[in-house]
């Protein structure tokens, strides 16, 4: 990558704006909203050799601070005006998708070695599908796996199935601060000498940072901050804050995720560089930055990039190297604007 450059110059560049939707094989409730579809904006710079450069623009409702159509605003009246963009003055989804033309972030790159990096898969659903997909997995040693979406007592159940299957399975749950304090109190009491040995972290158990850091010290479990790193421009310091959960796409700002990185190197903290049910464009560069950051500071990196299969076909089921695919999805969209 290039040296970073707050500064970004649009003047003389062909440029295509489209508004894409993708649909989930079934909704999905991110923190109260079922969405059936995942939208967002593609910018495309044309290229006279080569691939075209695509930044995506995809704000996740419930976690994201600003909307797509506050995106789709913003961004018009930028290529409208055709100045030198400031990456200040963005919002953090505008800001990704600029930054990843201005790098000329590949989204197509095949020799890009994605097996330096520690895939983390994810698990979501009801017991049997996320049973099946264990088991189709080959019941692999570490998982993400979603929680808080219903009671502890199905929770458990499920983390219970799993141990049954592979009793030395390690698991990173995401609470997504669904819980209350009472009911991350409770959870924690019930896995208890029982299945807390199992546990790797729990990502954003409540709301409240202070009470996250207070109950899993007392409890003398880890815990990994994502949402929290969005709104608190101070990094906590903690001995159970085992490990950053960085999401490029919601954070936006290149300075602020390199001083994530630097600050996770100086703790010895865990990362994983993790998706936001991007399309399979955003999902490639994921990988490629990730790899990029691992080498820069000599961090180990994990990804938690496994989204692609809550999309209906063809996503679910095809290569993200397929450029048949990444047509496919450009001819599905709708142009918005071009210069």
């Amino acid at each position: 990558m290039n040296k970073l450059n707050n500064h970004f110059d649009i003047t003389n560049k062909q440029l295509s704006l489209y508004r894409f939707s993708i649909p989930f094989k079934k909704a999905i409730n991110f923190k109260g909203q079922q969405l059936k579809t995942r939208e967002g904006l593609w910018l495309v710079e044309q290229q006279s050799q080569g691939p075209d450069i695509i930044g995506e623009m995809s704000p996740l409702p419930g976690f994201s601070q600003e909307t797509l159509a506050e995106c789709e605003a913003q961004i018009l009246t930028l290529l409208q005006q055709k100045n030198t963009l400031d990456f200040s003055d963005l919002l953090a989804s505008v800001s990704f998708a600029l930054f990843c033309l201005q790098q000329q972030i590949p989204w197509n790159n095949e020799s890009i070695n994605t097996t330096k990096l520690n895939n983390i898969p994810l698990l979501q659903g009801n017991l049997s599908e996320i049973i099946k997909r264990y088991q189709l997995l080959n019941s692999p040693k570490q998982v993400k796996l979603k929680v808080a979406r219903v009671s502890a007592i199905e929770d458990i159940a499920i983390i219970q199935s799993l141990i049954t299957i592979n009793p030395d399975i390690r698991f990173r749950l995401d609470a997504n601060q669904q819980w209350s304090l009472k009911q991350y109190t409770s959870f924690l009491t019930a896995i208890d000498g029982q299945y807390l040995n199992n546990i790797d972290y729990i990502e954003e158990p409540t709301a409240s940072l202070t009470d996250n850091i207070a109950l899993s010290e007392k409890f003398n479990v880890k815990i990994g901050l994502d949402e929290s790193l969005l709104c608190n421009p101070i990094l906590p310091t903690s001995p159970c804050i085992k490990a950053f959960i960085i999401k490029p796409t919601l954070i936006g700002d290149m300075a602020r995720i390199k001083t994530l990185l630097k600050h996770a190197q100086q703790q010895q903290l865990e990362v994983s560089v993790s998706a936001s049910f991007e399309s399979p464009i955003a999902l490639k560069q994921l990988h490629y930055l990730a790899l990029q950051w691992q080498q820069e500071f000599q961090l180990p990196i994990h990804l938690g990039l496994d989204t692609l299969a809550a999309f209906d076909d063809p996503i679910a089921t095809k290569n993200t190297h397929d450029t048949n695919l990444i047509t496919h999805l450009l001819t599905q969209a709708t142009c918005l604007w071009h210069s």
